[in-house]
């Protein structure tokens, strides 16, 4: 018998006894595997990350939609603030009266007195809800702190018709980051009407006032324009 042989039967009745053992002993010989661990699989993590990657795409179209509605919504704010100032103006210049202005003198009685930035008029103004009184009204640029230049409006309570007769008031600013203010006159007393630079024709009223109001917000410009025609303005003075 050869050595090989003789081996792999030893090895035969070693295996006969362990199984014999083992069913005197009602143990099971031929073991089952074990359960599976629980945990998570490589599908399970793609799958998560899958996931997340979609609702991050989500959230930042939605974040970028509601940056833009803010901006518009700023952006629409800050047109009707422009615009709010300028309805003002042209209400308050359609009411201006031709009574003398306080720095009028008696060689030079001026009604209205104006350039590119500035306007000065006499206008009545409400005072409450039944009442008013009449005020020599300036408007022009001035300081308006961090905002930079401001509209302001500066009302004097008139004490009679005469020259000078004006108790001056506290300026009321209208609107902040004002970059640029254009005011133009219309006299129509040339031949064509035209439009002028400045207004010091004295005991006259131009015909209509136009204007160009500029804001700068939040590094965007904002413009409004606007026009008022003065009723009582003076006929056209014939040749």
């Amino acid at each position: 018998m050869s050595w090989p042989l003789s081996r792999t039967r030893t090895k035969a009745r070693a295996v006969r006894r362990h199984l014999a053992r083992a069913a005197s002993l009602g143990v099971d010989a031929h073991p089952q595997p074990s359960a599976p661990v629980a945990g998570f699989a490589l599908i399970d993590v793609l799958v998560g990350l899958a996931l997340i990657g979609v609702i991050t795409s989500l959230m930042m179209v939605f974040l970028g939609q509601a940056r833009t509605m803010m901006r518009i919504e700023k952006a629409t704010e800050f047109q009707m603030e422009a615009d709010a100032a300028s309805r003002f103006l042209e209400t308050a210049i359609s009411h201006a009266e031709p009574l003398p202005l306080s720095k009028s003198s008696p060689d030079q009685v001026l009604y209205l007195s104006g350039d590119a930035a500035r306007i000065e008029f006499n206008a009545v103004q409400a005072i409450g809800f039944k009442s008013s009184a009449l005020r020599e009204i300036t408007v022009s640029l001035g300081d308006g702190g961090q905002t930079g230049p401001a509209l302001a409006i500066v009302q004097k309570t008139r004490r009679g018709g005469k020259p000078g007769a004006a108790v001056p008031g506290e300026p009321v600013r209208l609107i902040g980051g004002v970059s640029a203010m254009k005011f133009e006159y219309l006299d129509n007393a040339l031949a064509p009407p035209s439009w002028l630079p400045g207004w010091n024709a004295p005991r006259r009223l131009p015909a209509a006032v136009r204007f160009t109001l500029s804001v700068v917000r939040d590094g965007a410009a904002y413009s409004s324009r606007g026009f008022a025609r003065l009723d009582l303005a003076g006929p056209p003075r014939t040749n």
